[in-house]
């Protein structure tokens, strides 16, 4: 029968092992203290997305007050340094213009009594620092309206208030047939509403 050694392990590579172990600890401290994650939300009453268009005779626009948003933001010495989160979801019957028959057009085009909400879910971002700490923030996500969802980009600029609030400001350009939405008509066609479409929005957020 064999006789099984084993190899007994010394003081010094038991020092060195804990050293190792050690100095991993204090680099994953460090690393948490210098860069952490904190949830937000959108404030309603300074929270509001707008959607402006135009047509054959006059420029229109619609705008929500009451939308929702849900967003993760990454701080680094304390400082805003990326996003790494968000879900935006808005009525489409909460959003509206000062014409009830442009209201009743449009909910009718973005068939709302099926799809209810408009909805942003972030995939990944990139933040790049400005000046007076200000931060471009470039979103990839997918954009569902009508019940159609395509890939999109947003850009917006962040700032972190004195209150510790975040503002993010930005628009972009939509095309209302990509969402299978046909432009709504008025005065048996006499007025026809441009496909082109821009959303502007300007959230608030607070943890």
């Amino acid at each position: 029968m064999k006789t099984l050694k084993f190899q007994s392990i010394t003081s010094p590579q038991i020092k060195v092992g804990l050293f190792i172990i050690i100095f991993f600890l204090l680099i994953l401290t460090a690393f948490n203290l210098s860069a952490q994650t904190t949830s937000y939300q959108s404030i309603p009453a300074t929270s509001n997305v707008k959607v402006t268009g135009s047509s054959n005779l006059h420029a229109w626009s619609m705008e929500n007050n009451h939308l929702t948003a849900d967003v993760a933001f990454t701080f680094k010495d304390n400082k805003l340094n990326d996003m790494t989160a968000l879900n935006l979801t808005m009525k489409v019957k909460e959003l509206k213009s000062n014409e009830d028959l442009l209201n009743s057009r449009a909910y009718k085009a973005m068939n709302a009594d099926k799809y209810t909400t408009i909805n942003f879910k972030l995939s990944s971002a990139s933040a790049m620092p400005l000046s007076n700490g200000h931060f471009t923030i470039k979103a990839y996500g997918k954009l569902e309206i009508a019940g159609i969802t395509k890939d999109i980009v947003l850009y917006a600029d962040a700032v972190q208030n004195s209150d510790k609030t975040i503002n993010c400001v930005g628009s972009e350009k939509l095309k209302m047939s990509d969402y299978g939405i046909k432009p709504p008509t008025f005065m048996f066609g006499a007025l026809k509403v441009v496909d082109d479409i821009n959303i502007s929005f300007n959230i608030k957020f607070k943890n």
